[in-house]
């Protein structure tokens, strides 16, 4: 066995998060089915799992997966999986309302639980087909610091390894690359972080908190829908933001309105959009993020 085949089994020993058993570790059982929450975790499992993993993430793609409830069918789906990976910090909240056995959920943020970020003064709003609601009492786009993505990789690792134990060299071989592209991201949103140094900037909802922090971005939050007119009060709000907090650029979760972005252009705030990708961001989530990141580089040159 190669040493980081043997490093993966021997955190699994003590990965406390990682509770599912083998379901058949022989060879030919096939390919492991695995469900996930959100497309960061799908992306993780596909990479890992290769050949030995059937990864699938039903969410519509119109929808938030952080507020989306599924139908009994889909939740059915998920009862019949062999392992099902959860983000946690309180992410898909139908997860608490539906029966699941508990050998197959592995929550990939157990792990980093101390470095959660907790969230004041959770406001209640709406946006898309998913009504009224509030990010919760812990912020949860946990990958948006690739170095905690790498974490959850690795509680991903360790579950299939767990579930597969005679594909266990494969896995510790692919999560290492997953680390490595990951890294790589890092170093990449490090350098635009580098560039914009303290300057303040906007953030159009508030879901960019482990972001901000893992790069220590001098941002604030408002609650505005790329979708829809911000309002008369809300663009007053803004002015008056402006003038303690002066930002020449706002992070939009995706294309705003032309409109917005005009009008915001007229305030000296240049829109960028910086998608969190919970849902499906094109083929590949690692490239959109990339993407994300040379937005944001291109919009500081």
């Amino acid at each position: 066995m190669r040493p980081a085949a043997a490093l993966l089994l021997l955190a699994l020993a003590c990965s406390p998060e990682s509770q599912a058993p083998a379901p058949d570790a022989s060879p030919d059982a096939g390919p492991l089915l695995v469900y996930t929450v959100n497309a960061p975790l799908a992306w993780m499992a596909r990479r890992i799992g290769g050949d030995a993993a059937d990864v699938r993430f039903p969410a519509p793609g119109d929808v938030d997966p952080a507020f989306w409830s599924p139908d009994a069918d889909t939740v059915a789906a998920y009862q019949g999986a062999d392992l099902i990976l959860l983000n946690g910090a309180g992410y898909a909240g139908w997860v608490a309302r539906a029966t699941l056995p508990g050998r197959t959920l592995v929550d990939t943020s157990a792990g980093i639980a101390e470095r959660l970020i907790a969230v004041e003064d959770a406001t209640t709003h709406q946006h898309g087909p998913t009504g009224e609601h509030n990010h919760g009492e812990l912020a949860f786009t946990t990958w948006l610091d690739p170095t905690l993505a790498a974490e959850q990789a690795r509680a991903a690792a360790a579950a299939l390894t767990q579930a597969r134990p005679d594909a266990a060299e494969t896995f510790a071989v692919e999560l290492a690359e997953v680390e490595s592209d990951l890294a790589g991201l890092d170093q990449q949103l490090a350098r635009a972080a580098t560039r914009l140094a303290d300057a303040p900037i906007l953030f159009s909802h508030p879901v960019y908190q482990y972001l901000q922090r893992r790069y220590g971005l001098n941002g604030r939050s408002l609650h505005w829908e790329p979708d829809a007119d911000p309002g008369a009060a809300e663009w007053r709000r803004l002015e008056a933001l402006l003038r303690v907090h002066p930002a020449r650029l706002m992070l939009w979760e995706a294309e705003p309105l032309p409109a917005t972005r005009e009008r915001l252009a007229a305030l000296g705030v240049q829109a960028v959009v910086f998608a969190p990708c919970g849902n499906r961001c094109g083929d590949d989530w690692l490239a959109a993020m990339q993407a994300n990141a040379a937005r944001l580089e291109a919009a500081l040159r």
